[in-house]
């Protein structure tokens, strides 16, 4: 994964998955460039290992930002999916 660390961002994100106590929803378009779909399987093989309670969501035909409905990048049809996908989440983890 690419870690871009500089002094005022030390520490990669992923470093911190091991110390995560909470669920985690990721909602991903897979033309993103960032985080590209590599770096989710990166992340997703963290999680794993770590034992850690999360749910990832990939979307073919969605970059970043498919979910802001007045920009280009939006896509309804992923879009609509991915907010009933937080729904159930936050319904299921806080239910």
């Amino acid at each position: 994964m690419i870690n871009n660390l500089t002094s005022k961002r030390p520490v990669a994100p992923i470093d911190y998955t091991a110390d995560l106590n909470c669920p985690i929803l990721g909602i991903f378009g897979e033309e993103d460039r960032s985080p590209t779909p590599e770096h989710v399987a990166q992340l997703e093989a963290a999680l794993k290992q770590h034992g850690n309670d999360y749910a990832f969501h990939r979307y073919a035909g969605a970059g970043h930002g498919f979910f802001y409905h007045m920009r280009p990048a939006y896509r309804q049809e992923q879009a609509v999916d991915g907010w009933k996908k937080v729904f159930d989440f936050l319904g299921q983890k806080l239910g």
